[in-house]
């Protein structure tokens, strides 16, 4: 049977990994929907010129 808390004590991040969760949801990056609703936008104001 595995004993989680001696793996756990094993435990080492993998070389190199040393962002946080922090540094990853920091910057304001544009999923898929942002894009289509700026897509949406545009399409809008070219039809009104």
């Amino acid at each position: 049977m595995i004993d989680f808390n001696l793996e756990l004590k094993k435990f080492k991040p993998a070389v190199g990994v040393d962002v946080g969760e922090t540094d990853l949801f920091e910057e304001d990056v544009k999923d898929i929907t942002d894009l289509v609703e700026e897509m949406i936008k545009e399409l809008d104001q070219d039809k009104k010129e």
